[in-house]
């Protein structure tokens, strides 16, 4: 006779391949999904799976149906039991991310806000989902118009990533902040920075395509700040350099290995959206 400890294991994965199957169908099967995963509840199961089965029913209603209140619920409870539960962190913080954009879609920022912000307090040890977690609450200020406190947030990200070893996702974090200045118009703030990410996206050894991807981003508010600045002459060596970039990037090919440091795990722009936005701003070669 099977043990207990194996005989959850057991009907827990059966109703998730179930309820997978039904979620990946063409049409998606929702409502045969949903009940599959409730199932799991009629077993009593222990913490763990009773907290993933919550963000997977969360995720689902969220992203598959109108019905935000019952997804609100089921996220609520995989935030709440997964902070009970050790060495869950994906699981935890995943929860607090949908959960928080579920709070801004019915207009209550004035709860996801606090929720953001406990979820970075207590990830620092999990450096992808910090530096994530601190993109979306940056992202939510800057969508309030709060540029400040957008900058301020992006800023201690960039710090984070240099203390965790992630020169690719600092230049991320000041390329953004950079962004927010340029909105801003704080053109004496945006030369040094634009100076310093310049140089780490010069230095990094990475990713080819993310490499390439940083210096795309890096030259578009390059140009930008020249042309905000008046220096239309410095345009144009930017702007063949961007061209090089986009052409470079079409030529590579994606691979598959995962970065070694959590922190890489970020993209500016897919590849083919890159590719697209050299359309968007070649026309100023021939102003």
């Amino acid at each position: 006779m099977a043990s207990n400890v194996e005989a959850p294991e057991r009907w827990y994965l059966a109703l998730l391949g179930f309820a997978e199957h039904f979620r990946t169908s063409s049409p998606p099967k929702i409502r045969l999904c949903v009940h599959c995963l409730q199932a799991v509840f009629q077993f009593k199961p222990p913490q763990r799976i009773e907290a993933r089965t919550h963000l997977q029913l969360g995720s689902v209603l969220y992203h598959h149906t109108k019905n935000s209140e019952l997804a609100r619920s089921h996220l609520e409870k995989a935030w709440f039991i997964s902070q009970q539960v050790p060495q869950f962190e994906d699981v935890k913080f995943e929860a607090a991310s949908i959960l928080s954009e579920l709070f801004c879609q019915q207009n209550l920022v004035d709860s996801a806000k606090p929720l953001l912000r406990k979820a970075i307090q207590i990830s620092q040890q999990t450096p992808y989902w910090h530096c994530r977690l601190l993109f979306q609450l940056a992202q939510l200020h800057t969508l309030e118009k709060d540029l400040v406190s957008a900058c301020d947030l992006l800023g201690v990200g960039a710090e984070y990533a240099r203390v965790v070893g992630s020169e690719y996702t600092r230049a991320l974090f000041l390329l953004s902040k950079g962004m927010l200045l340029l909105m801003e118009r704080k053109l004496g703030e945006v030369h040094p920075l634009l100076t310093l990410c310049g140089t780490i996206v010069e230095n990094w050894q990475g990713n080819p395509i993310q490499k390439e991807s940083l210096r795309v981003f890096f030259l578009v508010l390059q140009v930008t700040h020249y042309l905000d600045a008046g220096q239309v002459k410095s345009v144009k060596p930017c702007l063949k350099q961007l061209q090089q970039c986009i052409q470079t990037i079409s030529t590579l090919h994606d691979d598959e290995i995962l970065p070694s440091n959590p922190a890489d795990l970020f993209h500016w722009l897919p590849k083919e959206h890159m590719c697209v936005l050299v359309y968007l701003v070649m026309p100023l070669l021939f102003l």
